[in-house]
């Protein structure tokens, strides 16, 4: 039956629109009313039936004599899921009368039951927030679930009706037939006698008189507005009245008898007459103004009855005959005339979103209209947006107007007091901060669209987590995201000729205020909402990227080169000290972990210092900036003690120690060239003392020290000195291989030059502080037990006296100090050849004594590499003195060895 309506439905469309550029759109619209009129028939048909049994239900239930009962059940629909939906819940009403009739007979029966009667009736699901899937139907199904069921013959026979009149009228004025005042004069009396015979029916046939009725509406809408734009027949104000009269008769009529269909049937005539009527031309404000009283109609209706249908109709008429129009017809000249008629319409239609919401039943109370409440603005102002276009900033101005209604909107519904209406109130607030949201990039440069976005994100998120709406939420930290990005569409413009007040750090300062109230914020929800302390930490690290990329900005654009490093440390440690000091104020742990990326920026800062301008790092303000930062930064170890992880803290005590030792030997190594000014060892020898010195007072002062280090005595004494100590031995032995140890500008000494007095200092406060550690705190440094330490000891002392010696050859022998010239030297390998007999003699002596035979072995050892050496290297150049004295003298060591240091003939001394 549907597939038959819609094929006549196309044929009378193409008939009507026969130009050969218009045979589409009549077939669209053809078939399209002939699919809404054909489900109107289908579902006023239903509705009788439904009326009939519910009729027949009541009369049953009021005669039953006694002990009737009555039970209501109604199918639950499914939970949400992501199954299909399911069929559309029904009402089941169960009606079971238990007749309980004494006859009076001398045995009565039992009474017999009467069968239960069930009536199924289908429940038109509404656009409801947080209900189940089964509840959201979309408008479609809506209208296609209403128009269903009715008389099929008088329907068509309606619509065939209304059709040839309108083809009549175009056809007798193609012609000139008969006069034209009495063609529409006599279908305006055959109208006016279908209302008369159908107001006579209603009671009777009920269904047949109401599509009586509403083909009579449609007629008259089709001969008042043919009189009027076709024929010119009656004045303007004549039509206009009648135009009014029609809506409110009809909607009278509609009401009176409560007849959605008649309502229905009504509007779609009145929409279709201009359509069915038209000649390409005409005046669009007559057009409008038309269609504005046919909202009107719609409006008077929706005061007294939710019917969703008639606000669909008009809906799509309106908007889809209007944007029609706009393609074809619309010019700049005509703004004046049109806009009035599409703000006219946008407020129909968000007033009848509001009276569908407020005037449903008390269980389904608030529940919205998604096509009217979201559907009206989207259409609006892309029709808007059409009609602005030549004017700048008018999108701007249009969006922000739409915004700042719905804003008002929600706020006059919220001061109602209406709890049921929550759902719309939600609805229109997001509505005017979607469209404020627009209307900042459309206004305002990318500097200030993201400063209002970040703002605006941090109050929708405000609101959000107080609401506990999760999709705001989500929206807020979207826009806030959205906000940086917009800011860094614009970072090639201008920066503003004052620090720190210009457009774009303010404008950072804003997507950083807005991400860090966010962050704090979300962050006090974590116990209600489980993402939240996900949420609030992308955020916080969105807005430091933020606060610290300003400030990089800012110093890199304001502030000289050479200051800019002091300037980032100041800077750097001013954020961290108020990051931990507002972390502790606002009881917030994640802040508390900001301070902890001054020690890496000092790093990097030392290094880029040292790299960039070889220099000391107490210059271009250094002087200030260090100890600043210093101070800082064990004022933020000092206040974080007792919630920084104590691994942590092992890691940044000693970094940051072993920095400071780093700089004050720089500076002071610097200081010491500067005054010295010479060729000497005097900058190496400082570079070495210094940390020389941390070592032995912080070793030797452990106990009676302040915090840190008697907090952390492990912490400094090992894993902040182990370091020091490691490159403090390195340097000695590097130092020893590839420095001739220059005291200029006094003489060379042995071991009274600075170069020989350090390095006994050094080994004196190595051999110090691994005895401490071991003694005191039981504690083997590099797994240094006490006999490790004296060999280890002794080697570096026999490596030094070998350094010293050659150092000495250099000075007083003139020996010059390259490897290759030293080995070839005479002067050199005989000096070392008696040197090490003379250190093997001591050895052996000292082992014979205490009866050491391992530590005899080893001068033992060293004897055997001199003679190897003599006999291999030296025994090619005996022509030379030099060459005679290291036999000679190798050979008396030798002698007095045998002789005073004999090989031990007891046991090893087990406490060796």
């Amino acid at each position: 039956m549907k597939f038959f309506s819609i094929i006549i439905g196309i044929v009378v469309g193409i008939m009507v629109f026969s130009s050969h550029e218009k045979l589409l759109i009549g077939g669209i619209i053809g078939g399209a009313i002939a699919f809404l009129m054909a489900n109107i028939l289908v579902l006023q048909n239903k509705i009788s039936d439904l009326e009939e049994k519910f009729n027949r239900v009541t009369r049953t239930t009021r005669t039953s004599p006694v002990n009737e009962k009555i039970t209501t059940h109604q199918v639950i629909p499914p939970q949400r899921s992501s199954k299909p939906a399911q069929p559309i819940p029904e009402l089941e009403i169960e009606v079971v009368a238990d007749l309980q009739v004494q006859k009076q007979t001398a045995s009565p029966a039992p009474p017999r039951p009467r069968p239960p009667v069930t009536i199924r009736t289908p429940i038109a699901a509404k656009v409801a927030p947080e209900k189940t899937e089964a509840n959201r139907i979309e408008w479609l199904d809506i209208i296609v679930s209403y128009f269903t069921g009715g008389n099929v013959v008088v329907r068509v026979g309606v619509i065939v009706l209304f059709f040839g009149v309108g083809f009549l009228l175009k056809y007798s004025v193609e012609r000139n037939m008969i006069p034209i005042e009495f063609r529409l004069a006599g279908i305006s009396l055959g109208a006016i006698a279908m209302l008369v015979i159908g107001w006579r029916l209603r009671l009777t046939k009920t269904t047949y008189a109401l599509i009586i009725q509403g083909g009579a509406i449609g007629l008259l809408y089709l001969t008042t507005f043919a009189a009027l734009k076709l024929y010119h027949l009656i004045p303007i104000w004549l039509a206009l009245t009648l135009l009014v009269a029609l809506p409110v008769f009809s909607a009278a009529l509609a009401i009176i008898q409560d007849a959605r269909a008649l309502a229905v049937i009504g509007i779609i005539g009145g929409f279709l007459a201009p359509v069915l009527t038209s000649t390409g031309g005409g005046s669009h404000i007559v057009l409008f103004s038309y269609y504005a009283l046919l909202n009107g109609g719609i409006l008077l209706v929706a005061w007294f009855k939710s019917w969703r249908e008639l606000n669909l109709i008009g809906f799509v008429f309106t908007f889809v005959i209007g944007a029609l129009w706009g393609s074809r017809s619309f010019q700049p000249e005509l703004f004046s005339s049109t806009e009035p008629f599409l703000i006219l319409f946008f407020c129909f239609y968000v007033a009848l979103g509001l009276m569908f919401a407020s005037n449903q039943p008390l269980q389904h109370k608030g529940y919205i209209d998604c096509t009217m409440v979201f559907g009206t603005p989207i259409i609006c102002f892309g029709l808007q947006s059409a009609l602005v276009k030549p004017y700048e900033y008018g999108i701007a101005w249009s969006a922000l107007a739409m915004g700042t209604l719905y804003a008002s909107l929600a706020w006059w519904t919220f001061k109602r007091g209406n709890a049921a209406m929550r759902t719309m109130i939600e609805s229109f607030m997001a509505l005017g901060v979607v469209f404020g949201t627009i209307a900042i990039p459309l206004a305002l440069d990318g500097r200030w669209t993201a400063a209002a976005w970040a703002l605006e994100g941090a109050a929708i998120i405000w609101i959000a987590i107080r609401q506990d709406r999760q999709i705001a939420r989500i929206f807020g930290i979207g826009l806030q995201i959205l906000a940086g990005f917009a800011f860094l569409s614009e970072i090639s413009g201008p920066a503003g000729d004052i620090v720190v007040i210009n457009g774009f750090y303010l404008g950072c300062l804003a997507v950083a205020g807005g991400a860090f109230f966010s962050a704090i914020c979300l962050a006090r929800s974590e116990n209600r909402i489980i993402s939240a302390l996900a949420e609030s930490r992308l955020l916080l690290i969105w807005a430091l990227i933020w606060w610290f990329g300003a400030g990089i900005h800012e110093i890199d654009s304001f502030v000289q080169h050479y200051y800019k490093p002091a300037t980032l440390l100041a800077f750097w440690s001013f954020s961290a000290l108020t990051s931990l000091l507002a972390a502790r104020k606002l009881a917030w742990s994640d802040l508390r972990h900001v301070h902890k990326s001054l020690l890496p920026v000092m790093i990097g800062t030392a290094g880029y210092w040292l790299i960039k301008f070889h220099s000391h790092p107490a210059r271009h303000l250094g002087y200030l900036s260090w100890p600043l930062t210093f101070t800082v930064q064990y004022g933020l170890l000092y206040l974080d003690r007792k919630h920084c992880a104590a691994r942590l803290l092992q890691l940044l005590h000693p970094l940051t120690m072993l920095l400071l030792v780093f700089l004050l030997s720089w500076e002071a190594s610097w200081w010491t060239d500067h005054l010295i000014h010479g060729p000497g060892i005097w900058p190496l020898v400082t570079l070495a003392l210094v940390p020389t010195f941390f070592v032995m007072f912080i070793t030797r002062y452990k106990d009676s020290l302040p915090w840190p280090v008697s907090d952390y005595q492990e912490t400094y004494l090992y894993h902040t000195l182990g370091p020091i100590v490691i490159y403090l031995f390195a340097g000695s032995i590097l130092i020893n291989l590839t420095n001739k140890g220059n005291p200029w500008p006094l003489a060379y000494l042995p071991f009274l030059n600075p170069l020989d007095l350090t390095q006994i200092m050094v080994l004196i406060v190595l051999i110090y502080w691994v005895l401490v550690l071991q003694v005191r705190m039981n504690i083997q440094p590099f797994s240094l037990n006490l006999r490790r330490l004296i060999i280890c000891s002794g080697a570096t002392i026999f490596f030094w006296l070998n350094a010293v010696l050659i150092r000495t050859l250099h000075y007083w022998g003139k020996v010059p100090f390259r490897s290759h010239q030293m080995l070839n030297s005479d002067l050199t390998q005989t000096s070392l050849s008696i040197f090490w007999t003379l250190s093997a003699l001591a050895v052996m002596k000292w082992a014979s004594h205490k009866m050491h035979r391992v530590v005899w072995m080893v001068g033992a050892a060293l004897v055997g590499v001199v003679v190897v050496k003599l006999f291999t290297f030296d025994l090619a150049n005996t022509g030379t003195v030099e060459r005679i004295i290291s036999f000679l003298g190798v050979g008396i060591i030798c002698l007095v060895i045998g002789y005073l240091a004999p090989l031990p003939n007891k046991q090893e001394n087990p406490g060796s």
